[in-house]
């Protein structure tokens, strides 16, 4: 589930945001004035930054937004609106907000929007990235492996998108974490991110056409999601061999020799 803060304190709207954006898979957390005027700081972590906020008009919306800005938040800031408001809509965009919505909106049309304001964010104009044999992509949906779309669990794909996202700089494995569990009620261990990633690198490295995982641990620092580099040394040539050897024909490890 994709996490979102939503401010919404009409308890009918509230009631109808909170089935749009379950049908989105959207895990709402709802928020009230004490979030602008007194807990700001729980914005403050990397791992918190792509979590959007979702603002219904109310007479405090302009310094709601102003207040979340001057805090140092980075995270993505939708408003929504019952009714066309130019004025109102340039006030809080000027303000700070990246869109300013008039409802009635689906949940899928909202994380459409959010999608499209998180990869601009990271540096990706296109909803899709092509690194080696991998393309992913920013709309929700399963990476393709070598052309064809690898399956990823619910949770493998949050962890993946938050690498692709951060491609093709390094990720921390704390962002990861905090992005993926930071609102869990029962958060597990960390080490829980090395197990997920330990999977995916796995089914990666399967369909591969080369036999390459594509996500890197950098020592000290995290993950990186990156083609194998052609500086690859004689030493670590043969252990990925033996990997294309057990696992295609002898055209695909011919293949992996080239």
């Amino acid at each position: 589930m994709v996490h979102i803060y939503l401010y919404e304190p009409r308890p009918n709207a509230f009631k109808g945001l909170l089935i749009r954006l379950d049908e989105a898979q959207w895990d709402p957390v709802a928020v009230n004035d004490d979030l602008f005027d007194r807990e700001l700081d729980l914005l403050g972590a990397d791992g918190y930054a792509d979590r959007p906020v979702l603002l219904a008009e109310h007479p405090r919306l302009v310094e709601h937004i102003s207040r979340l800005r001057r805090s140092g938040c980075r995270n993505p800031i939708l408003v929504l609106r019952v009714a066309r408001d130019p004025e109102a809509a340039m006030d809080a965009l000027d303000a700070g907000a990246d869109d300013d919505i008039v409802g009635p909106v689906t949940g899928l049309e909202l994380r459409s929007r959010v999608n499209a304001i998180t990869r601009r964010f990271h540096g990706h104009a296109a909803g899709t990235l092509r690194i080696g044999d991998i393309t992913a992509y920013f709309d929700g949906r399963d990476p393709d492996v070598g052309g064809q779309p690898m399956k990823l669990s619910q949770r493998e794909l949050a962890i993946f998108q938050q690498i692709a996202l951060a491609a093709p700089r390094v990720v921390s494995k704390s962002v990861i974490y905090d992005a993926v569990y930071g609102m869990a009620q029962d958060q597990p261990f960390d080490k829980v991110i090395d197990v997920y990633i330990c999977r995916i690198r796995k089914k990666i490295e399967e369909m591969s056409p080369l036999g390459d995982p594509h996500i890197r641990t950098i020592r000290g620092r995290g993950y990186k999601l990156s083609p194998e580099s052609e500086a690859e040394t004689a030493q670590d040539r043969p252990a990925r061999l033996r990997v294309a050897a057990g696992s295609g024909s002898a055209h695909e490890v011919q293949k992996a020799q080239l």
